[in-house]
């Protein structure tokens, strides 16, 4: 037996865990938040993610391992549990104390840890009496130990001992460890009960001490990393047995209430593009075996208390049944479908029609958020986005469950939106040479918010004051009319309260928070309020102030980046949007008081979310930040990188149950258009918005988020966003074969047969060979695609093998390209056919004043554009180029108060290919 003394004094620095839940909230925003630290129900529900692979998965796309969550369901980490003590014998004494607390090495964040105090090694402290414990919650087995060191600072030799009193001061030693790897597992397998585990230091090899990142204690063998397809990961999600789904065309999408109506055909429409088949939206029927249904009910196993949890938790079941997603809202039924587009092959996020086939390997997945606010945040005020890069940026925020878009609306450089009654304020000017100038009119900023909400994202508009002002100050009337008397900075409003100037500008903006208010339907306003730097601190406060007081007459909550909190009244709900204590190379801002009053806080850690810095060697501002950077963070424990310190235990927060979440900024300087912040939005936005989701124990494993990205890529590929093939990630492959339709000649010319999503490749690469199908010779085909040039910021697309081809006779013909690339080849069927127009066609009277009008309107079912004719006995109309989903409508005047039973003929052209279609009206009355 080994025996060791108990340490006395502060020389034990001891932190007992705990793992709240945070209940119910208060009747404010703390209603949003979902905040919690252990995750203890998730620890025993899934498999948890290991603190880093030691090597990336194979990047086939579609062959990532899902372990079944039973295999590891019973198998928890004892050093989680509520009531677990970690201790060591001694701490690295750098300020603040928290920084390196044994505590540290049991949180699930593996980017921090406990250090030993080796300040004094090699001046008379002999490191080797070092150890690290943890005394468990109550006496259990213990089958696995998992320690995670740091690099070189671990000892070269130690000894794992176990503890079964209840004084832990019998020890006995079950591993002795030499020269142990970072990752660093023992199998003890122990079934009677041990009360501490230790790591007990014998020799070592550096003057660093040790620090260990991690320290699991496993009542089962340690769980696989979490992996699958889909991102934000799930709670948990359990791989099935037995055939796959199919989606094919006669799919439905089978709705529970007609509270789904809107939501569910939204969501039909993105997979119509891919597929090409109908999938209507139905009620009131049962569900088939190919269909989607979509139901509103009660999904067990949710926090209790947890309001956003219960707003937006799913649970989605696929197999050879059906699909069935299950949520309280329609808003939860949104974020399953979210996932089920993740688990469909790649080409399903494409724009053109694809052969499939379209399924989904067997799954159960049950889910739900961790954090309310989820964010990004564009800056139009830079450099200007038109309203279709705003929505095509929303549609693959919405992909990956993000809920508010923050829209920097106005800066120095420019403001970009309409305020009624001030013509000057007309976007005008923007950032850099060759930059971007732009508009949103109200209508257009209303548009944007509309689309925003059908996708369950909110819009937080930010007008900024009283600094980064420039723009508004010259367009109403300079500093002369809305600057202080003396005033030379044109980049801020006067903020004297005693100077008639800032009153001027206080009307100013009361109409425009107004007007702003009245378009904006989200809950919250955003004021700005940074670097407002050598104006008088007092007066800047008393402006915020202001500003919240109008803020709040407009029913709305105010945000401001701090320092802006600084301003709020001590009792408002305001909302503090942290960044950095950044002050312009001036002292540190930040204080401890930043963090007392229990605040509501947005975190947004300029070291790790800001995506305008660059990376890979691509253009952008600096410090740069990285893929690892990006995700290896924490909102619980955030560095801040002006004072190189852990903003919690250096300033006391951002608080865990303060924290509403997270949110990603690009600033626009150097965006110019939807393809740069493309490119530096993606793909590292994908992972700050799963620390925002997935619970944290899920997120710390970069290895297996690379793989979840390897698996991404192509989905972005496949709806031609711009994202970064940066080489940290070993891109999966996945193929999509063309739909190739053919006119009255029979000839196809430069068409595109097929596609090849390959990150990880060069165009150049890349080889293919077609098989027309139709007995001719096989023929080389032409290969294009973009390149990989982060100088440029551009990232690569899919890789297209097209061709030229005359068939022998009208049919349809099933082909094959043979895509090559050194020793990997890619076999991909698609299918040549004549042209198709279809076309779904109604006709109705409908009686306006005792008038009778027959009613005709024809709708495009296909991705191309077609020329409809619409034709009755009172008139005929002609429309040409309608787009997909597009209609042509007219209501034809009878000139009576009644009509017989008659017929509408609706034609459609396309090229020199024509379809007719027939549908008749009844006859109807509309009185005297």
């Amino acid at each position: 037996m080994m025996r060791t003394a108990d340490v006395d004094g502060p020389s034990r620095s001891a932190v007992r865990r705990n793992s709240p839940i945070r209940s119910g909230g208060t009747p404010r925003m703390k209603l949003h938040a979902h905040r919690r630290h252990g995750l203890i129900a998730v620890v025993a529900a899934v498999a948890l993610a290991g603190p880093l692979l030691a090597s990336q998965a194979a990047a086939s796309p579609r062959a990532i391992p899902l372990e079944p969550a039973q295999a590891t369901a019973e198998s928890v980490n004892l050093a989680l549990a509520d009531g677990a003590v970690a201790s060591a014998r001694s701490q690295r004494q750098t300020a603040p104390a928290l920084t390196y607390a044994p505590a540290n090495a049991t949180d699930v964040f593996v980017h921090n840890g406990w250090t030993s105090n080796y300040a004094s090694v090699g001046a008379g402290y002999d490191p080797t009496d070092d150890w690290f414990q943890v005394e468990l919650a109550e006496p259990a087995p213990v089958f696995e130990v998992f320690i995670l060191w740091s690099g070189t600072s671990k000892p070269s030799t130690y000894d794992l001992l176990i503890a079964s009193d209840a004084d832990c001061s019998i020890w006995t030693p079950v591993a002795h460890v030499v020269d142990p790897p970072n990752q660093d597992s023992h199998v003890i397998d122990r079934s009677e009960p041990i009360s501490c585990v230790r790591m007990q230091a014998s020799a070592t090899n550096s003057t660093t001490g040790y620090t260990i990142n991690e320290f699991e204690i496993w009542s089962g063998p340690k769980p696989a990393p979490v992996v699958g397809e889909v991102i934000p990961v799930p709670v948990s999600q359990t791989a099935g047995t037995g055939s796959p789904f199919e989606l094919t065309a006669d799919s439905r999408l089978v709705i529970s209430d007609d509270e789904l109506a809107g939501t569910a055909e939204l969501l039909a429409q993105t997979l119509r593009p891919a597929t090409g088949f109908a999938l209507p939206v139905e009620g009131g029927v049962g569900a088939s075996a190919n269909d989607i249904e979509l139901t509103i009910g009660d999904v067990d196993g949710l926090p209790a208390g947890d309001e956003v949890a219960e707003a937006e938790a799913y649970t989605l079941d696929a197999s050879a049944n059906g699909v069935e997603i299950v949520a309280p809202s329609a808003h939860g039924v949104f974020n399953g479908f979210q996932s089920l587009r993740q688990l469909l092959p790649a080409a399903i996020s494409s724009a053109a029609p694809s052969v499939g086939p379209w399924t989904i390997d067997p799954i159960s997945i049950f889910d739900y958020p961790r954090y309310a606010h989820r964010g990004l945040q564009l800056d139009p005020a830079r450099n200007f986005l038109t309203v279709d890069e705003t929505k095509a940026m929303i549609d693959q925020f919405a992909a990956l469950k993000g809920s508010r878009l923050h829209l920097h609306l106005s800066d120095s450089q420019s403001w970009r939106l309409e305020v009624k009654g001030y013509p000057a304020l007309d976007g005008r000017g923007c950032n850099g040479s060759g930059c971007i100038a732009g508009f949103y009119t109200q209508d257009d900023f209303a548009d944007i918010v509309a689309y925003a909400n059908e996708r369950f994202i909110e819009v937080v508009p930010e007008l900024e004051s009283p600094a980064h002002a420039t723009a508004a100050v010259t367009a109403l009337g300079g500093i002369s009319v809305v600057g202080c008397t003396g005033q030379t900075q044109t980049d801020r409003f006067c903020t004297d309260p005693n100077d008639p100037a800032s009153q001027r500008a206080l009307e100013f903006w009361r109409e425009a928070i107004r007007q702003l208010a009245e378009i904006s339907p989200g809950p919250i306003i955003h004021i700005g309020g940074d670097e407002a730097i050598g104006m008088n601190h007092d007066n800047y406060k008393w402006w915020i102030r202001q500003m919240e007081i109008i803020v709040n007459d407009n029913g709305k909550t105010m945000m401001g980046w701090n320092p802006a909190l600084e301003g709020y009244d001590p009792d408002s709900t305001s909302i503090n949007h942290y960044w950095s204590d950044y002050t312009g190379g001036g002292p540190a801002l930040i204080k401890p008081e930043w963090f007392d009053h229990g605040r509501d806080v947005i975190v947004t850690p300029e070291y790790n979310a800001y995506l305008d810095f660059g990376y890979d060697t691509s253009p952008g501002r600096t410090p740069r930040t990285e893929l690892l950077q990006s995700y290896s963070w924490d909102p619980e424990w955030v560095y801040e990188k002006y004072r190189s310190v852990w903003a919690q235990p250096a300033y006391g927060g951002p608080r865990a149950e303060d924290i509403l979440g997270l949110e990603a900024p690009i600033w626009g300087e150097q965006m110019r258009g939807l393809g740069t912040n493309q490119y530096m939005v993606f793909p590292r936005l994908a992972g700050i918005l799963e620390k925002a989701w997935s619970p944290k124990v899920l997120t710390q494993d970069y290895d297996a988020y690379r793989q979840r990205l390897a698996v991404a890529g192509a989905r972005w590929a496949f709806a031609d966003v711009n994202y970064g093939t940066i080489s940290q990630v070993a891109w999966g492959t996945s193929t999509a074969g063309s739909v190739v339709e053919y006119g009255v000649d029979r000839t196809v010319t430069a068409a595109t047969v097929a596609r090849l999503a390959a990150g990880a490749l060069s165009p150049t690469a890349v080889s293919a060979v077609i098989d027309w199908g139709d007995g001719s010779a096989a023929e080389a085909a032409a290969i294009t695609g973009r390149d990989y040039t982060p100088a440029q910021r551009q990232g690569r697309d899919p890789i297209a093998a097209s061709g030229t081809h005359t068939f022998p006779a009208e049919a349809v013909y099933h082909g094959t390209v043979m895509f090559t690339a050194g020793d990997q080849s890619w076999s991909v069927p698609f299918r040549a056919e004549p042209y198709s127009i279809d076309l779904a066609v109604t006709a109705e009277v409908r009686c306006i004043a005792n008038n009778a009008y027959v009613a005709v309107r024809a709708v495009n079912l296909r991705p191309e554009p077609v020329g409809i004719e619409l034709e009755t006995p009172f008139g005929s109309r002609t429309v040409a180029n309608v787009a997909a989903n597009g209609s042509a409508f007219q209501t034809f005047n009878v000139r009576a108060t009644s009509v017989e039973v008659g017929t509408a003929v609706v034609t459609g052209t396309r090229g020199g290919d024509s379809r007719t279609i027939e549908v008749s009206y009844p006859a109807t009355a509309c009185g005297g």
